[in-house]
């Protein structure tokens, strides 16, 4: 387990993630207790909370979810291929079970956006009876409001 202190002697900081951060905020939790320990091991470092870098060029299908591909492939294959897309779907569901969580969702994201680039050229498409909930953070006004929604 990676530890919520990193020493920073280099840059003379102590730096604490932001779950451990949270959890110090109670002065009588076990973790203020740790943090007040280390300070006075390092009086004269600055206290630093962690932050991820995000990049702003990294794409994010807000809604594409196990349910919403499934119905895609559902709607958009026919006859026998739409048989066999849903039980290759399935099947690559089934083996991801094997793999740690962090690898499940990415491969099999990635195998849907290369058989339907679609997908990854417009963005999500409305499916007949099927709703598109955003993550946390977007509201669905966000998204029926947005350029790509509104048509001529």
């Amino acid at each position: 387990m990676k530890s919520p202190i990193t020493i920073d002697f280099e840059n003379t900081s102590i730096i604490l993630n932001v779950a451990f951060v949270k959890k110090a905020s109670n002065p009588f939790s076990p973790e203020y207790a740790q943090l007040q320990k280390v300070r006075a091991d390092y009086p004269e470092f600055t206290v630093i909370t962690r932050t991820i870098e995000k990049k702003p060029s990294k794409e994010s299908y807000y809604g594409l979810t196990y349910d919403y591909m499934r119905a895609y492939i559902m709607s958009h294959e026919e006859g026998e291929n739409r048989t066999a897309a849903v039980m290759e779907f399935d099947n690559l569901i089934m083996i991801s079970q094997c793999h740690s969580k962090g690898h499940r969702y990415p491969t099999i994201k990635n195998w849907f956006l290369e058989k339907y680039p679609e997908v990854r050229a417009f963005g999500m498409v409305e499916i007949p009876g099927f709703k598109i909930i955003p993550k946390e953070g977007k509201k669905v006004a966000d998204y029926q409001n947005s350029p790509e929604k509104k048509t001529a």
